[in-house]
């Protein structure tokens, strides 16, 4: 388990990375949060801001100066979502800076959230952390290397951990408006992750023990569901199953796949929102296609 003593990175604190720091900081387990970014973002109340390139590592001048060694952890939430075309490349490039600052600064454990993406199934099949990942995008290569990059990391005396998360949503993040469109092709297989429960899940894998190998969890609300029933759930109104032959019916994200996060569940780990629907509640949607019965 990761000791109490030392401070913590966190590096891109944006919509999911904020309240995870936030949350770290309020735990009393750390010294100082430090939030990281190359933009100069605030930081999140209870944490100090770290204007800095993480892809830079210790040859950062900002890094190298305000962080001490032993560091407790770095925590890396470089959103999947927000990286397009050439950009892909800050994920690889981002997690060597990381182990290198982990082994600079020695940090006790690293944990790094990538995506279920990188799965990459469009057959509907299902997935769990022993699937296959045979890149065939940039985008997956980038998710991939990076993922391995933060593996390496492993020791004796470093927990390395690799949250896959699918489908991320929550206050400011809602998915109901497009669903409800009809937007997402009916026979289309959805995973979601509620933002509070991979905040959680991140502190969940912080306390980890080192094993000398890096581990892999699935981060999900373990509740696939196909996106014709979750209009019909949100419309009352079942969406033609044929697939989609306009340009703007699109899937919600790159693949069609049902997601297992049992390894993750078996840990201890148990989200707060365990399907789609209740989170659709908790933004304020009705759900009259449920007919008042439970999601």
């Amino acid at each position: 388990m990761v000791s109490s003593s030392g401070d913590l990175l966190l590096v891109g604190p944006g919509w999911l990375g904020a309240p995870a720091a936030q949350r770290l900081a309020k735990s009393g387990r750390y010294g100082r949060v430090w939030t990281a970014s190359r933009s100069g973002r605030a930081a999140p109340e209870g944490c100090v801001a770290l204007h800095a390139d993480i892809t830079r590592g210790a040859a950062d001048s900002a890094t190298r100066d305000a962080l001490t060694a032993p560091l407790a952890a770095i925590v890396v939430c470089v959103a999947p979502s927000s990286a397009r075309g050439d950009s892909y490349a800050i994920y690889p490039a981002a997690a060597r800076g990381v182990a290198e600052l982990a082994n600079t600064l020695e940090a006790r454990a690293v944990v790094y959230v990538s995506s279920t993406g990188v799965y990459d199934r469009q057959d509907g099949s299902a997935v769990d952390e022993r699937t296959l990942i045979a890149p065939a995008s940039d985008r997956v290569h980038a998710l991939f290397d990076a993922e391995l990059t933060v593996l390496a990391t492993a020791t004796r005396e470093r927990h390395a951990v690799v949250l896959r998360a699918a489908g991320l949503y929550g206050p400011g993040r809602d998915p109901g408006p497009r669903f409800a469109a009809g937007a997402t092709s009916p026979d289309t297989w959805c995973n979601f992750s509620w933002r509070d429960d991979v905040v959680a899940a991140i502190g969940h894998a912080l306390a980890g023990t080192p094993t000398g190998q890096g581990v892999i969890y699935n981060c999900t609300d373990n509740h696939p569901v196909q996106a014709g029933d979750i209009t019909f759930a949100l419309t009352n109104t079942r969406p033609a199953s044929a697939a989609p032959t306009h340009d703007h019916v699109v899937r919600a994200g790159r693949s069609n796949q049902r997601i297992s996060s049992a390894a993750l569940v078996a840990s201890g780990w148990r989200p707060d929102v365990p399907t789609v629907f209740d989170g659709l509640r908790q933004l304020g949607h009705q759900l009259p296609g449920l007919d008042g019965a439970s999601a």
